[in-house]
């Protein structure tokens, strides 16, 4: 499992070009424990785990190696809506589905 953090960690990484330093700070950590996670040495927290698939846009599970699909397109940022507009966005989501 580690062996598919560290690895989609360094494909995300390079996919949104970013830097070691930019996910470091970015998630409040040094640039060597980024580079620690990408090389096995270390594993990331909870709370840096979820910080990293924000920042990336995808799923914990997809870092842990549970999915093997990128499925970013399937996120959204609901945080400061209300239950309505929740309920909403999903209903429409379903419409556009079928």
């Amino acid at each position: 499992m580690e062996n598919n953090i560290a690895k989609r960690l360094i494909q995300l990484r390079e996919k949104y070009n970013y830097s070691q330093t930019f996910v470091a700070k970015r998630i409040g950590v040094t640039p060597s424990l980024i580079s620690a996670y990408e090389k096995m040495e270390r594993k990331p927290s909870l709370e840096k785990l979820v910080a990293l698939a924000d920042i990336y846009h995808v799923s914990t599970d997809y870092l842990l190696g549970r999915t093997y699909k990128d499925d970013s397109s399937k996120i959204i940022n609901v945080e400061h809506l209300t239950d309505n507009q929740i309920r909403i966005l999903r209903d429409l989501v379903e419409t556009m589905n079928k």
